[in-house]
């Protein structure tokens, strides 16, 4: 502790006596009337307690004294004079604590809860006067309370009253408050005046004290620059007088010592390396950067020649900035890049300097980066742009050389089941399978490169149109096989878009863009074939797109048209169910069949929507048929789903909002799904069927016999109905081994507890084998097409084998 602070210690510590007396007046004054004020409190409620238990003082003589306890109306008048002329606030409870008056009038007869802590009870039980605060969200800061009991004649506690004493509390602290802030204001003085007594007393001897010390600090931390005042002749000016005299010498001494340490630190600890070269080419100095670069170390570069160390310097230290490859004493090489930069002194040279950096990783970097640019993450392939830059060297060296370069785009058909069922790693993983597949079957000049999702493109150099044909059915070929992922098979096949002389064309962009066109062509064809590209192509796609833009707006303008075909019950020939069909009544074309949009439709996501339209529409129609004509109308209506619709979450939902707005019973739906759908996934489409059937309709196995042809699963899977496919019956007549197969799978199906459907009823003896089988239901174009829902209801006045035999 220094001199100025044990001088002003003294006097704080009077300053805090004399402040800690007037915050004990201040205290005590302060419980004084705190304590007055609940005293006066309890003397009030005390006074009100007699006049409710005993009644108010006589006026008159010989008039008869009631207590207010037994009259509300009294008691209320009583509390409500106390409120207006004296304000002052009152609650009685009897010793249920159950409100029998209040200002408030609302809050008789009503619990009293505003003592939190239960002093109204505490005081009842043992009749001591409490006091507390309540507090509630009309009053947040709480209003001041006291209770005192209520006593009758026989001394017995009959309740408690509680009065508010805040008015009185306010009016003795403000009586209290003037005195206090006078005792305040007077020991401010007080103190204020002992701390200026302080200051000024040892302000004098201090501050020069002071200076020298700071200055003195001011060294110890390396400035030398700080002098003191020096104008006294007592002992501390000739102090001051020698201490800036020192002073001087140090900043002198200090400054020759921070330009030397100044400049090794810098060279020190420079990122770069730096090295310091004499008149003859020899290395004079090298920082540690230096030394780590060229792997010699410090010492090791001392004395050594310049021009041999460093890469493409050899025929002398030129000014300039150069780049090459340094060998490092073990062995390692690095990519350094340095510049020169020569000393003259009067016009003769006196060294140079070099600087030194090593770019290995950033040159490096520079490489990945380029090669991420332009080539594909996944598989490691060329990516469209590496590919387009490439096409476009090829077609300028084709044209030079009348050389022959090809392209073919290649599209994997099936990919987003097998992405979609198996998971995206999968898909990764048969993406990758498919690239190094494409790489081993090409020549090694030729270019194979990912454009994206399930697309490939091959750029063929030097090839002629049969040399590009083999290679786009090696292609097939090795994309077609099986490929296995996570332990399971899948199976994709390719459409392969062909452009044999791509040197006809304009620039790279028309290439990718016509083998693209060629590519559709072959999917549109069936898929897994090659299809080379011919100018009418163009044509057909453009008709492709246009025809994709009307069909999107088919739903919305209404031009879809609902088509059912009957289901009849043999042997009787009734009509008994209905398949729902769609026809699209195209603007430009007319009515068109499924084959024609459907497809299409699959492709481009349309289908949902479709299915959703057919569902609501072929509910509506058999609802209102059923409530029209009861005798004549299906019993049930087959809606066919497609795969995309099975994989949506909200499909169970959509069923059941089609039922619920149409009002059709759910055992009159049955919806169809192709045996191929069915099997992709039997443990999820098990779920999604049973979710079906919970809601009541029921689940047909559509054209069975063309995808698994297997009889064993009929068990395992949740369906109601099995439609025969079209081919086993086309065949039926004539064929022995044929109707043997189709009457087993009838009677399977039957053992099965399964409705049996035969598709495809195109001939009598079809319809009489199918009879003599025990099928019970056919539908084909024998026994009737498919047509409006009007025509279909306005013929079924005869009998559908009577229609068949008159030609109906």
């Amino acid at each position: 502790m220094n001199v100025r602070q044990k001088l002003l210690g003294g006097y704080l510590l009077v300053a805090l006596l004399v402040a800690a007396m007037a915050g004990i007046a201040w205290h005590s004054s302060t419980a004084s009337a705190e304590q007055a004020a609940t005293e006066e409190a309890v003397r009030i409620a005390h006074g009100m307690s007699l006049d409710v238990t005993l009644g108010l003082p006589v006026d008159t003589e010989n008039e008869v004294v009631s207590p207010l306890y037994y009259s509300p109306r009294a008691l209320d008048n009583y509390l409500q004079r106390m409120h207006e002329v004296q304000h002052r606030d009152a609650v009685v409870v009897d010793a249920a604590e159950y409100v029998l008056g209040d200002v408030v009038r609302e809050n008789v007869g009503t619990i009293f809860d505003h003592d939190l802590a239960g002093e109204v009870g505490a005081t009842i039980d043992d009749g001591r006067p409490r006091v507390f605060v309540e507090t509630s969200e009309d009053y947040p800061d709480g209003i001041k309370q006291v209770v005192v009991p209520m006593t009758n004649t026989g001394g017995r506690t009959i309740g408690a009253i509680i009065v508010e004493y805040t008015p009185i509390y306010d009016q003795l602290m403000a009586a209290t408050r003037q005195a206090q802030y006078i005792t305040l204001i007077s020991a401010t003085v007080v103190i204020l005046l002992v701390l200026a007594l302080g200051f000024g007393l040892s302000g004098a001897l201090v501050r020069r004290i002071t200076s020298l010390t700071t200055a003195v600090r001011a060294i110890r931390t390396g400035d030398y620059t700080l002098r003191v005042p020096h104008d006294g002749r007592d002992e501390i000016g000739r102090l001051a007088r020698a201490f800036n005299s020192m002073a001087e010498k140090l900043e002198r001494s200090a400054r020759e010592i921070l330009a030397k340490e100044f400049t090794d630190s810098i060279l020190a600890g420079a990122g770069e390396g730096i090295c310091g070269v004499d008149p003859d080419g020899l290395i004079a100095f090298a920082n540690e950067a230096a030394g780590r670069i060229t792997g010699f170390g410090v010492a090791g570069l001392l004395r050594r020649e310049a021009g041999v160390l460093l890469p493409e310097a050899a025929k002398g230290l030129v000014n300039g900035t150069r780049e090459g490859r340094l060998q490092r004493p073990d062995g390692t090489e690095v990519r350094v890049e340095y510049t020169i930069s020569a000393l003259e002194k009067e016009g003769r040279p006196i060294g140079a300097v070099i600087l030194l950096r090593d770019v290995t990783r950033q040159r490096d970097l520079e490489h990945d980066l380029r090669h991420q640019a332009l080539h594909d993450g996944l598989t490691g392939l060329p990516n469209r742009k590496l590919l387009l830059d490439r096409l476009d060297h090829a077609l300028t060296r084709a044209r030079a050389a009348s050389e022959r370069i090809a392209l073919l785009y290649l599209d994997l058909d099936g990919f987003k089941r097998v992405n979609d069922s198996l998971g995206h790693n999968a898909g990764d993983l048969l993406l990758r399978t498919a690239a190094e597949r494409l790489a081993a079957v090409l020549r090694p000049q030729d270019t194979v490169a990912r454009l994206g999702g399930d697309e490939f493109a091959v750029l063929l150099e030097g090839a002629d149109t049969p040399a590009v044909e083999e290679m786009a059915r090696r292609c097939l070929e090795a994309l077609g096989r099986p490929f296995v992922v996570h332990g399971r098979e899948a199976v994709v096949t390719v459409s392969i878009g062909v452009v044999p002389d791509a040197g006809r064309f304009a620039d790279a962009d028309e290439v990718v863009r016509n083998a693209d066109v060629a590519m559709y062509a072959a999917k549109d064809l069936g898929k897994n074939r090659f299809m080379v590209f011919e100018t009418r192509m163009h044509e057909q796609l453009l008709s492709r797109l246009d025809q994709e833009a009307r069909l999107r707006e088919a739903v919305h303008r209404g031009e879809l048209r609902l088509h059912l075909q009957p289901v009849v019950a043999l042997p009787d020939g009734q009509v008994s169910g209905a398949e729902a069909l769609v026809r699209w009544q195209d603007p430009q074309r007319g009515l068109q069949q499924p084959g024609s949009f459907i497809p299409l439709a699959e492709e481009t996501g349309m289908i949902i929507e479709i299915d959703r339209w057919i569902l609501l529409e072929s509910c509506r129609t058999i609802r209102r048929w059923q409530e029209e004509s009861p005798a004549t109308a299906p019993a049930w209506v087959s809606v066919n789903l497609s795969a995309v619709h099975l994989d949506l979450p909200d499909l169970t939902d959509h069923v059941a909002y089609a039922l619920a707005t149409t009002g059709l019973s759910p055992h009159c739906l049955v919806l169809e799904l192709t045996e191929t759908v069915m099997m992709r996934d039997l443990a999820v489409t098990s779920a999604r069927l049973e979710e079906l059937r919970q809601l009541g309709v029921k689940i047909a196995i559509d054209d069975f016999g063309t995808g698994y042809s297997s009889l064993g699963y009929l068990r395992d899977i949740p369906v109601d109905v099995l439609k025969i496919d079209r081919s086993f019956i086309t065949g039926l007549v004539g064929n022995a081994r044929q109707q043997e197969l189709v009457s087993a799978i009838i009677q399977l199906g039957h053992t099965l507890g399964l409705r049996v459907v035969a598709e495809g009823v195109e001939e009598a003896d079809q319809l009489t084998l199918l009879t003599v089988m025990g099928c019970k239901f056919a539908q084909g174009y024998h026994l009737g097409r498919p047509q409006p829902p009007d025509e279909l209801r306005a013929g079924l006045a005869v009998p559908a084998l009577a229609r068949t035999v008159t030609g109906s």
